[in-house]
């Protein structure tokens, strides 16, 4: 397995509710991407914008249908959408049988009004 990793203008004071929030989406994006997409490479993009942060989660795999699998096998999606949830955050999911799947999550966040000026990480 092969993960592309980028991030761009990522605060360095983000709250640990959200980034724990992303990381446990990302961890179970990618165990799904694994167990059911059949595909070695993955793209994971995290990037920053004022007051909130996005991540995507990229595969070329053999897709599914998004509806259906939340119906039926979709504990880990329904997992994922809740924890967003919980950090007032939401999620997309796009996949075509065949085509792959883009997952997209973002929350929004609040810098503490008395510390700093947040600081800025690009890559």
């Amino acid at each position: 397995m092969r993960v592309e990793f980028s991030h761009f203008d990522i605060t360095a004071n983000l709250p640990s509710k959200v980034s724990l929030a992303l990381f446990r989406v990302l961890q179970e994006a990618l165990q799904n991407a694994v167990k059911h997409s059949h595909a070695q490479d993955f793209k994971v993009e995290l990037r920053g914008a004022p007051g909130e942060i996005y991540l995507t989660v990229t595969d070329a795999g053999t897709g599914f249908d998004p509806v259906e699998a939340i119906g039926s096998r979709g504990l880990g999606l329904i997992s994922m959408r809740e924890r967003l949830q919980l950090a007032n955050g939401s999620m997309s999911i796009e996949s075509v049988p065949r085509q792959g799947t883009i997952i997209r999550a973002r929350v929004p966040f609040h810098v503490d009004a008395e510390s700093s000026e947040p600081q800025r990480m690009t890559g």
